[in-house]
């Protein structure tokens, strides 16, 4: 009856942290399609050429770094 216990209470856990492992992997993906749709909303704003960067990152309220590297691949490709 014991093992049995012991095997039901892994089993147990197992499941939760299989349980916990998709939920990490949900919000890890929630955070990617945030940061790509932030992606596509810069490379916009930078193609239409009437924002600064300082300003695009201000307002966005992102790193100016990734804003400057973002417009420097977008240079590379035109």
């Amino acid at each position: 009856m014991l093992s049995l216990l012991t095997t039901v209470s892994q089993e147990e856990k197992m499941t939760t942290v299989v349980d916990y492992l998709r939920e990490q992997g949900k919000e890890k993906g929630i955070e990617q399609g945030i940061e790509k749709g932030r992606q596509e909303d810069i490379e916009k704003l930078l193609s239409k050429g009437v924002l600064s960067p300082e300003v695009i990152a201000s307002t966005l309220e992102v790193d100016l770094a990734w804003v400057e590297e973002i417009s420097r691949q977008l240079r590379g490709h035109k």
